[in-house]
């Protein structure tokens, strides 16, 4: 059975912290306890490339702007069988080069079905075990983002 595909972006942005060891930027929704920790991320809207897309749901998501594309991860789909759609994420790895806080907090803009939502932000170095929710978690492995598992970068 072919599903209707909602093609998304993932954006998995890493930085260097004082120890020189690379962490991973989540998020937790304070409004909503139920809500998994998770990356910045979204739809892509018709005649938008994937890169656009990727830059603006990190900037809308976030506030974030210019980071380094350093690779694509892949490509990743979840069948919802609720909504009867793939979600199709393609997923990047993405470095902030510049000093960037530990903490911080942004409320999302734009006009998705997140507008407005507040999205608690932190850095993070991810044990072996850590994982993500849904189409996200396929990356979490040191094959797909061996900078977050070395000790020395």
């Amino acid at each position: 059975m072919n599903y209707p595909v909602s093609e998304r972006v993932g954006a998995f942005i890493i930085r260097k912290n004082v120890k020189s060891l690379y962490e991973l930027l989540l998020f937790e929704h304070p409004d909503c306890e139920e809500s998994p920790i998770q990356i910045p991320g979204g739809g892509i809207e018709s005649g938008e490339s994937i890169e656009a897309a990727l830059n603006r749901e990190i900037h809308e998501e976030s506030g974030l702007t210019n980071l380094k594309i350093i690779r694509k991860l892949g490509i990743a789909d979840i069948c919802w069988l609720d909504t009867k759609i793939t979600n199709r994420r393609h997923c990047f790895l993405l470095e902030a080069s510049f000093i960037t806080r530990d903490r911080w907090e942004h409320i999302v803009h734009g006009d998705g079905i997140d507008a407005g939502f507040r999205f608690s932000y932190f850095w993070h170095r991810p044990a072996i075990d850590f994982t993500l929710p849904d189409e996200f978690r396929v990356f979490m492995t040191p094959h797909h983002i061996p900078e977050l598992y070395n000790s020395v970068s």
